[in-house]
């Protein structure tokens, strides 16, 4: 009896989740399992960069962080699956949700610095260029 090898993430915690789950529902779970994890991988770092508070803070801090993961994260797999084809939503689960919760409380600047980068490139090619 061959047995399916596993290939990424998503594969481990479906074998994990089928020890608790039914097979079908394990294929299901096992997704957002990832998500949660790897969110509150990343939370953990934003949360460090937090200035101190309460547990209670760090807790609401966590779960909001890995709520936002978890609305976010599959939505941007796919769209990231409808430009490269050749990643799978399976596979960019995890650092999506490492990536969202990293940035934790942080949206507001690294948006100010998008905005400022997409600014100057409007200035460069607006002047002709770097030498213009």
């Amino acid at each position: 009896m061959n047995q399916p090898s596993i290939v990424d993430v998503v594969g481990l915690f479906v074998l994990i989740a089928a020890t608790i789950f039914s097979t079908e529902v394990s294929l299901v779970v096992a997704p957002y399992l990832v998500i949660i994890v790897s969110a509150t991988i990343g939370a953990s770092f934003a949360v460090a960069r937090r200035e101190k508070s309460t547990r209670s803070d760090a807790i609401f801090f966590f779960a909001r962080v890995v709520g936002l993961a978890v609305l976010l994260t599959v939505g941007a797999a796919a769209y990231v699956n409808s430009y490269r084809p050749d990643l799978s939503p399976r596979i960019l689960v995890a650092p999506i949700a490492l990536l969202i919760g990293f940035i934790g409380d942080q949206w507001g600047a690294l948006l100010g610095k998008i905005v400022k980068l997409m600014y100057g490139a409007i200035d460069l090619f607006r002047k002709g260029g770097p030498n213009g």
